[in-house]
């Protein structure tokens, strides 16, 4: 049965792995949300203290997080198949925040935006990556009826989801203060000086509304999603398991979510196109069981969230003159997602 994550202290938490006393060092890191992040060293071992709260978290506060879903996983109540690891090692209640503790697996999490700290992503490593998540895909979601009195998995809303990086939430982002705002209304910008008037105008209008996309995710079947697969986030383990941080986003929607994110935000590190990506998974997925539906729909739809989520950084590639790892030069993946994406929504939006 769930149950809330907020009855342990910090100081039990610490004192059961053997960290008690030890002093908290900086812990630099490209996180966006506004998490903190500590590290602690015992002899030759080095463990993470993530916090995070409300108060202190965009992301939280943008789809809704009251209950800080992410400390609900790291309590271990999260059903996972035995390829998937959250590597979490237990959660705390530290005032109003949430504190995570874990392994520090800097070192083996794939390279994203930082090339040389951490292993690149190759094509084998994609397969197992794949595979892994066509199995947590296929993993059954948390019954609602096995919850306790007042509390239910806080699953991110899907149309928060959806919503959480385009103009109108990154105005208010800018508003607020936060970094993340005044950058993705660079890249916006940039976007709506080289995407094709069509795909300028699907994405201001979901933006805006996504009820329309939300509609169309409506006829597929639901899945239990990661939720934030950059692969900044994941890490081999051997023996085809894969560890899994930040669960932060974590729900329960169709899998074309997943997919649309995990293509374009490991895009520029990609070792095939998007097709062989989607390929690849399709056939991890019949392997393992998932629920897929219309699979033509999935792609479709993944092609949408893709450019919603991430256009802006589509923008801001092609305006640099990158190329991806996969050769393609930016500008012409730009040109390709906004192509897709429009004829997608035409036939399913």
């Amino acid at each position: 049965m769930l149950r809330h994550w907020d009855g342990r202290s910090l100081d039990d938490l610490l004192a059961a792995h053997g960290l008690d006393g030890i002093p908290e060092e900086p812990f630099p890191n490209d996180g966006w949300s506004g998490a903190r992040l500590t590290l602690l060293r015992r002899g030759s071992e080095r463990f993470v203290l993530k916090r995070t709260s409300w108060s202190i978290d965009w992301i939280a506060r943008a789809t809704r997080d009251h209950s800080l879903r992410e400390a609900f996983v790291a309590s271990g109540q999260l059903d996972l198949p035995e390829v998937v690891v959250a590597p979490y090692l237990g959660v705390a209640a530290d005032g109003s925040a949430a504190a995570i503790l874990m392994p520090d697996l800097s070192g083996r999490l794939f390279a994203w935006e930082r090339p040389g700290e951490g292993p690149p992503i190759t094509a084998p490593s994609l397969d197992v990556v794949l595979g892994a998540i066509a199995r947590l895909h296929a993993t059954a979601v948390p019954d609602e009826a096995d919850s306790g009195p007042g509390v239910r998995w806080p699953w991110t809303p899907l149309r928060e989801r959806l919503e959480l990086l385009g103009r109108p939430a990154a105005a208010r982002y800018a508003a607020a203060g936060l970094p993340a705002g005044p950058r993705f209304l660079d890249g916006w910008d940039a976007f709506d000086r080289l995407a094709p008037a069509a795909a300028r105008d699907l994405v201001e209008r979901l933006a805006t509304d996504s009820g329309p996309l939300v509609a169309a995710l409506g006829h597929l079947p639901t899945a239990l999603l990661h939720g934030d697969l950059k692969l900044a986030n994941v890490a081999l383990l051997g023996a085809g398991r894969v560890a899994l941080i930040d669960w932060q986003l974590t729900t329960a929607a169709p899998v074309a979510v997943e997919l649309g994110w995990l293509l374009v935000s490991n895009a520029p590190i990609l070792p095939h196109e998007p097709d062989a990506v989607l390929a690849g998974y399709r056939g991890a997925a019949v392997e393992a069981g998932v629920a897929l539906g219309d699979w033509d729909a999935q792609q479709d739809l993944a092609w949408v969230v893709g450019l919603l989520l991430r256009g802006w950084r589509k923008g801001i590639d092609a305006a640099a003159g990158e190329r991806l790892a996969s050769g393609v030069a930016a500008a012409d993946d730009l040109a390709a997602w906004c192509r897709r994406a429009v004829e997608a929504a035409e036939r399913r939006l």
